[in-house]
């Protein structure tokens, strides 16, 4: 590969990173817009809203996290004019903490809407979907809007970890036995 390829491969995965960044701002804005309006009531068994159930305040909360960090650091990428280690330390940490994050906001929203489909006859919880029907939908939209913010992070990540261990050399490939210690002496 010649310099300038380099050079355009180089270009290219910057562009895509800052396309998947500002990606990430209008999802998680809109994920938790749609969490904050996640509401419903009814005569026979009251009011329920997003604050009632812990698993969405804490993807309303990863949201609240995500959408700064994903423009302040497309804005920084945009700025730095080449890729130096400490800030693709930095980007590959804080993606791999913010992909986390929203990997276990949205799997604990989801149990919880499952639950609210589906029920747990083990333990007696009947369903309340058909009761709280808007709720149910705000928060399918909600969750469905976080996945795929998420998946943008995903990439991101697998991203920044490239950048990041493209600086190294990959392991020297030793002949077959060498390395062993001991295993084949007693």
């Amino acid at each position: 590969m010649t310099f300038r390829e380099m050079k355009d491969s180089s270009r290219n995965l910057r562009f895509l990173e800052i396309f998947l960044r500002l990606s990430v701002l209008p999802l998680t804005i809109a994920s938790a817009f749609t969490v904050v309006e996640t509401k419903d009531s009814t005569d026979l068994y009251g009011k329920v809203v997003f604050t009632n159930v812990s698993g969405f305040k804490f993807l309303f909360s990863v949201n609240c996290i995500s959408a700064p960090y994903a423009l302040i650091s497309a804005t920084l990428l945009m700025s730095l004019r080449e890729d130096k280690t400490s800030s693709t330390w930095g980007f590959f940490l804080l993606d791999q903490l913010l992909a986390y994050l929203m990997v276990t906001s949205s799997s604990s929203a989801a149990e919880l809407l499952y639950l609210a489909h589906e029920g747990d006859r083990e333990v007696s919880w009947s369903e309340v979907c058909s009761y709280f029907g808007n709720f149910c939908s705000k928060g399918k939209a909600s969750l469905v809007l976080h996945f795929l913010a998420l998946l943008c992070f995903i990439c991101l990540s697998l991203i920044s970890a490239f950048r990041v261990f493209r600086n190294f050399e990959p392991p020297p490939v030793s002949a077959k036995g060498e390395g062993r210690q001991g295993n084949d002496a007693h």
